[in-house]
């Protein structure tokens, strides 16, 4: 009990903060709560301390984790180009670089691409899909493809471990409400027509929705419409970490408003790829971070 109470007591003097400015102090610092996991296991199944402490030791382990150590790819676009350090890839003259923005991109020619013009689905209908794919294993995506007009493509191949965390500094650009969407994620396979998205969708209600792409086919997984996204036009930090069992957490500046857990691809990614279907962004800066798993 007393070793378990030194190392709680380290862990909060080390606070996890895995950044590409300070890689071997957050080594130290996960190395410090992967002991104190290892320490809280042993606890739980020795009983040697009360249900709430654990808890309590459970809610500190969660707030430092991190166990994406591994920096896979950064960019803040000062270098001007997209052609090295790291590589973009795009057929597309929607993405260019600015001094004052990063990376830009806009497109105006929107085609909506689920069939049913602007109309978003409601979170009853979302959920009401989730339960059918799950009693049918048919994924409910109205035939989604990824080759519908209106859209524009970048990515980097780059191998992504399946436990990822990954942080956009994204803007909405476009003047008013837009009703386009942009999103983001890593993608499995040659083409990047497969793997998760995080999507913003602009529009009368605006929102993030937690994507599935295979085969050309999409599944809304989770979504979040209950409050300001983008609009604003100011630069936001979406986070968004996948553990190894397949949960999977997105946080809007610091504000978690997602979580939910998918496992529907086990496996490692092959890329990162951003798309345009409509509208005016900035990317300020993109990270990916690895498990090394």
């Amino acid at each position: 009990m007393k070793k378990l109470s030194l190392f709680i007591l380290l862990a909060m003097l080390f606070p996890a903060t895995a950044t590409a400015q300070d890689p071997l102090e957050s080594q130290k610092s996960q190395q410090l709560v992967d002991e104190l996991k290892r320490l809280t296991d042993q606890a739980e199944r020795d009983r040697t301390a009360s249900y709430r402490f654990i808890d309590q030791l459970r809610d500190l382990i969660a707030r430092y984790d991190w166990p994406w150590g591994r920096q896979i790819l950064f960019d803040d676009f000062q270098d001007g180009e997209l052609a090295s350090n790291p590589a973009w890839n795009s057929d597309s003259d929607a993405f260019w670089v600015t001094r004052s923005v990063g990376l830009r991109t806009q497109l105006s020619s929107y085609a909506s691409h689920n069939g049913n013009g602007n109309r978003q689905q409601s979170t009853k209908e979302v959920l009401l899909g989730i339960l059918i794919e799950g009693a049918t294993g048919q994924q409910q995506g109205g035939g989604d493809s990824f080759n519908a007009p209106g859209r524009a493509d970048i990515y980097s191949v780059v191998p992504i471990s399946n436990a990822f965390a990954m942080t956009i500094q994204l803007s909405s650009l476009g003047r008013g409400k837009q009703d386009g969407s942009f999103e983001w994620g890593p993608y499995q396979g040659r083409s990047i027509d497969s793997g998760y998205r995080l999507v913003y969708q602009g529009g009368d209600r605006p929102a993030l929705k937690l994507v599935r792409y295979r085969s050309g086919m999409s599944a809304i997984i989770d979504l979040y419409d209950q409050g300001g996204l983008l609009e604003d036009g100011g630069i936001h930090e979406i986070s968004w970490q996948r553990t190894t069992n397949g949960t999977m957490t997105v946080t809007l500046d610091g504000r978690q408003i997602i979580q939910v857990r998918d496992r529907s691809y086990r496996q490692g990614f092959d890329g990162i790829s951003m798309t345009n279907r409509g509208g005016e962004y900035g990317i300020r800066s993109i990270a990916v971070f690895g498990s090394g798993q």
